[in-house]
């Protein structure tokens, strides 16, 4: 505690009287105290949201393919839609492109597509999606099938893709990621 009147008052402590003075400070009025609580929650939220911001976009870790999207959801899993998590923003995905690690550490891009089954052959199909998107993907013998897709059919296509050239790896009912089937109807 400073006992100097020169140095002034020490943090917290009443400051000392002025010459002549009555010895008590003009303590604040309830407006004063209350415009300086609301600053202070004001500065404190605007901080913890601008940290927030910093801190949470673009977080590459969490965002590694599917089953370890999960943002403030958790790794693998989707909170539930308003921005809880990147599964949930995907879960109605129709189409789109996105790159992933190969294991020759290399990478590469792969394409989603969910849609209708409007062409379909031994080595080829050509999905149109709810937007008029239409895309063809070459099957092989490597693609994975899940049930027996044919004309008609909505399904999800994932497929890699090399120049112009999009290889379906999988093919099958249409998901919603996490697993689970799409509602129908």
């Amino acid at each position: 505690m400073t006992t100097d009147p020169a140095e002034g008052a020490t943090w917290g402590e009443q400051p000392a009287p002025a010459s002549g003075g009555s010895g008590q400070g003009k303590a604040w009025s309830g407006r004063k105290t209350a415009i300086a609580a609301g600053v202070a929650v004001v500065i404190a939220v605007g901080g913890g949201l601008a940290i927030w911001a910093g801190t949470s976009g673009n977080n590459a870790a969490a965002q590694q393919g599917p089953g370890g999207f999960g943002g403030p959801g958790g790794p693998g899993g989707f909170a539930g839609r308003g921005g809880m998590g990147g599964m949930a923003a995907l879960r109605d995905a129709l189409h789109g492109d996105f790159v992933v690690a190969d294991s020759a550490g290399g990478y590469v891009t792969e394409r989603l597509q969910t849609g209708t089954i409007t062409e379909l052959s031994a080595t080829s199909v050509t999905l149109t999606s709810k937007d008029g998107y239409k895309q063809s993907y070459t099957l092989d013998s490597s693609t994975e099938k899940s049930g027996s897709p044919k004309a008609g059919d909505n399904v999800t296509v994932v497929a890699k893709v090399q120049g112009a050239t999009a290889t379906a790896t999988s093919l099958g009912e249409a998901q919603q990621f996490g697993g689970q089937p799409r509602r129908r109807g």
